[in-house]
């Protein structure tokens, strides 16, 4: 995680996704600027991938999945 200074002259975190492994819930919309609701409204309507149960009470998102669902948002893969 890096922070850079904002126009407000305030710093704020810049969280750089992973290429693999898991990412939390929080940290992927932080990383995307949406609320957690909109992650959560997402998975719901299967509008991206789903997560996965790590543990009782933890889930996550595998980094794999979701670099390779933004690529195809972004037009980079067929």
């Amino acid at each position: 995680m890096t922070t850079r200074k904002t126009h407000t002259n305030q710093c704020e975190a810049i969280y750089t996704l992973p290429q693999s492994g898991f990412i939390r819930r929080y940290r992927l919309a932080d990383a995307l600027g949406v609320n957690v609701g909109t992650i959560d409204r997402w998975v719901k309507t299967k509008a991206m991938p789903q997560p996965v149960k790590l543990g009782e009470k933890t889930t996550a998102f595998d980094a794999v999945e979701i670099n390779r669902w933004l690529a195809e948002r972004r037009g980079e893969v067929a």
